[in-house]
């Protein structure tokens, strides 16, 4: 597709603005000021000044490169496809004002991963929005977007089974043993009986690293890059069961290693069978 360099020099901005340019006293203030606070207009006057500036220099570098092109052809066609300096402020102005009320609205919607990752796949959707109607390339982008095939959505179904519905199932599976845990490690007073918050934050953790694991394996399978992983289960093995060696800790280590070697198995052969279905004809 035409004029990338100008969809990726969006991005780039915007990761310079959001990540590099923005103080931490800045997000503070846009979350406890919300409109109030100055740092929200900064924030995003500041994106739209990168914006510019980023698509000012993808506009002189090509036109750089056209003039340096020994074929008049080629010179004419990049000529053809350049954009003027009015389009490139609209969009910088575009940027400016959908990066306020995207953050404005997250200002009020807290620091949970859940509204970062909302915030910022707005962001992205707002660029490439603002990239298609700028290159003339609405229609070719919707068009890839409804080309979506039975092939797209049977990696995305691979995708969401590997993570709640797998885990639901290796939970289930490991109960007995689980249970049996519980009863060694139950203590023997009463009052220590309460389970402290720290022990479920690190049963959550523990299912996030799950999650990750899982895809992570089913990336390298759909890759075919079956030696990632080794080197992945290898890895969490040294982390692992480094303290799992004991001889008291044979029923721990016996349990970890029947849930890692579950989550492998169904992982790889979910996507061995995704990969099977996607190549047939």
């Amino acid at each position: 597709m035409e004029h990338i360099g100008i969809l990726i020099g969006l991005l780039v901005a915007h990761v310079i603005g959001d990540f590099y340019l923005q103080p931490a006293s800045w997000v503070n203030s846009r979350n406890t000021k919300h409109l109030q606070s100055p740092a929200l207009y900064l924030h995003a006057l500041l994106h739209g000044v990168v914006a510019l500036l980023l698509l000012l220099l993808i506009s002189f570098v090509s036109y750089k490169q056209a003039g340096q092109l020994p074929s008049k052809g080629s010179i004419q066609q990049l000529t053809s496809l350049s954009i003027g300096i009015g389009p490139l402020c609209i969009v910088a102005i575009a940027v400016l004002f959908s990066h306020f009320i995207i953050d404005a609205i997250k200002s009020y919607a807290g620091s949970s991963t859940l509204a970062f990752a909302i915030d910022q796949a707005a962001h992205v959707a707002v660029l490439v929005l603002l990239w298609a109607l700028l290159t003339n390339q609405l229609d070719a982008l919707v068009i890839r977007i409804f080309t979506i095939n039975h092939n797209h959505l049977a990696v995305f179904l691979a995708y969401l089974v590997i993570l709640q519905p797998t885990s639901i199932f290796i939970k289930q599976l490991l109960s007995p043993w689980t249970k049996q845990l519980d009863e060694l490690n139950k203590p023997k007073e009463a009052e220590h009986l309460v389970q402290l918050p720290i022990q479920t934050t690190l049963a959550m953790a523990g299912q996030r690293i799950g999650y990750l694991e899982r895809l992570l394996m089913l990336t390298f399978v759909l890759m075919n890059q079956f030696a990632a992983i080794g080197f992945l289960i290898a890895a969490k093995s040294i982390f692992r069961f480094g303290n799992l060696t004991k001889s008291e800790d044979k029923k721990l280590t016996e349990y970890v290693l029947l849930g890692t070697f579950t989550s492998v198995a169904i992982t790889i052969a979910i996507g061995l069978f995704t990969q099977w279905y996607i190549s047939t004809p």
